[in-house]
């Protein structure tokens, strides 16, 4: 066990003392956080995997991003409404009952989500690009910030 987790660390630590370090990272971790957003249920961890290794991120901080951020769904889809309802100038409804997906098939999630209509894919596409650029430069300044004091990169590049 001990030999796995020192494995790891020095994984961790390759990984993070790379040049290109911040830049991937956060490019993964922006895409995973971003895709929280979007109404692809559960499949958003191996999109965000994926979509990560295409753009030139780190698949795996899009793919824990996305898992980890799980737990905000919820609320992401009420701002999405609320946004989208602001956006597009409809009233929210004063009661907004929950969307189950639990024993769903892929063809009843696409029903309720038509449901929500245009305010919740406005709100959607907007509060996940908000929320990427966001993040993937709060992330990428932090390990930055980061590398520089770990005397990797310049520290002037860092400001």
């Amino acid at each position: 066990m001990a030999g796995i987790i020192g494995r790891l660390k020095e994984y961790y630590s390759k990984v993070m003392n790379l040049p290109d370090a911040p830049t991937k990272i956060a490019r993964g971790a922006a895409l995973g956080f971003a895709l929280d957003f979007l109404p692809i249920p559960l499949i958003s961890i191996p999109i965000a995997y994926v979509l990560a290794r295409v753009v030139g991120g780190n698949g795996l901080a899009g793919a824990l991003t996305a898992a980890f951020f799980k737990w905000a769904v919820p609320f992401f889809y009420v701002l999405n409404m609320f946004t989208g309802s602001l956006v597009i100038g409809l009233h929210m409804p004063e009661e907004v009952k929950a969307v189950t997906v639990t024993g769903t098939t892929p063809a009843d999630w696409v029903e309720k989500l038509a449901h929500l209509g245009y305010p919740f894919l406005a709100g959607s596409f907007i509060n996940s690009c908000i929320a990427g650029l966001v993040i993937y430069f709060v992330v990428r300044r932090l390990l930055m910030i980061r590398q520089g004091r770990k005397g990797i990169v310049n520290a002037q590049k860092c400001e």
